[in-house]
């Protein structure tokens, strides 16, 4: 950690960090491959700050696919009754992450949003390469659909997020969805953190964040990498922010950065785009947060009061567009 980063974002987030780089120091796994590796130590990180939400009910869920299953687990406040279902697509470079390092995460936005919240495994690389995650977000809105009246989150028009690689999923479903419209739960709004957007970028938050906040850039071109490069019908789902015909016909969309991220400037230069374009998306950005702030909400009141304010601005949006039911 440098001392640059130490005085330039929030302080837990500035700790936290450090005790993750401690955390790798001590950490040997000469047996690992570097995709095991780096997910050993995302449920390691999750395990030292975890600290379960009280009032909070989950509950696994496994969707039937091809050959599969995909595990989801449902989030919401006990008693309550949901407004809506928000699934949830985790980061962590479409490689790294799970439902238990995001756990903190969907508790909180079930409670910031009063949504049941619905936290999707989908396949990582490098064992399956894109549209491999993809497709199975789509199987999961198939679902969604086909289980109206047997469960009590299914619905024909649900909120879609993510953060990081999730945002990048969830932008992607949108503009497939647009594309190929389906009998599949419409996605009725989008919640997007810190998404990365397009490969090989070179501007300045990619070198003015590259050391001593977190995500590197030779860390997210060893993502970009493992995903694949696609052909065909797939490729354009891989860069989603540059279907411009799609992209205006987005639904109500926050898209949030952090301020101290490499993958600021791609995602804040796709929000100007999409805006001039006509999509109905606002753009915050998280002063002195960190990538993968909002995994680390049990650390950092800055980061929850930065994810609970998303949630605000989001819900606002939404409502401004049209009333969103089920």
């Amino acid at each position: 950690m440098t001392s640059l980063a130490v005085t330039e974002i929030d302080p837990a987030l500035a700790r936290t960090l450090q005790h993750f780089a401690q955390l790798d120091a001590d950490t040997p796994t000469p047996q690992l491959s570097y995709a095991l590796r780096r997910r050993r130590l995302a449920e390691l990180q999750a395990e030292l700050i975890r600290t379960p939400l009280p009032g909070i009910v989950r509950k696994n869920h496994f969707v039937a696919a091809h050959g599969r299953e995909i595990c989801v687990r449902s989030y919401q406040k006990h008693g309550a009754t949901a407004q809506q279902t928000l699934v949830w697509l985790h980061g962590g470079g479409w490689m790294v992450g799970d439902l238990n390092t995001h756990d903190d995460l969907c508790e909180h936005l079930a409670q910031f949003t009063g949504h049941v919240v619905l936290s999707v495994h989908y396949r990582r690389t490098p064992e399956n390469r894109f549209p491999a995650p993809l497709d199975d977000v789509m199987v999961v809105l198939q679902w969604l659909s086909d289980m109206r009246g047997l469960l009590p989150f299914a619905a024909d028009r649900v909120l879609l997020g993510g953060d990081s690689a999730g945002a990048h999923l969830a932008l992607a479903a949108a503009v497939r969805q647009i594309q190929h419209p389906t009998d599949a739960a419409r996605i009725a709004g989008l919640l997007l953190l810190y998404p990365p957007l397009q490969p090989d970028q070179d501007n300045d938050s990619m070198r003015r964040f590259a050391t001593g906040f977190g995500l590197t850039p030779a860390a997210m071109q060893c993502y970009w990498q493992e995903l694949g490069r696609p052909e065909g019908q797939a490729a354009q789902w891989l860069t989603p922010g540059c279907c411009s015909a799609a992209i205006v016909h987005l639904p109500p969309t926050l898209l949030m950065t952090a301020g101290h991220d490499i993958l600021r400037d791609e995602a804040e230069a796709f929000a100007h785009e999409a805006q001039a374009l006509g999509a109905p998306l606002q753009l915050l950005r998280a002063p002195a947060m960190v990538h993968g702030f909002a995994r680390m909400l049990a650390a950092s009141p800055a980061a929850r009061q930065q994810v609970e304010l998303a949630c605000l601005a989001w819900a606002e949006l939404i409502g401004r567009q049209r009333p969103l039911s089920k």
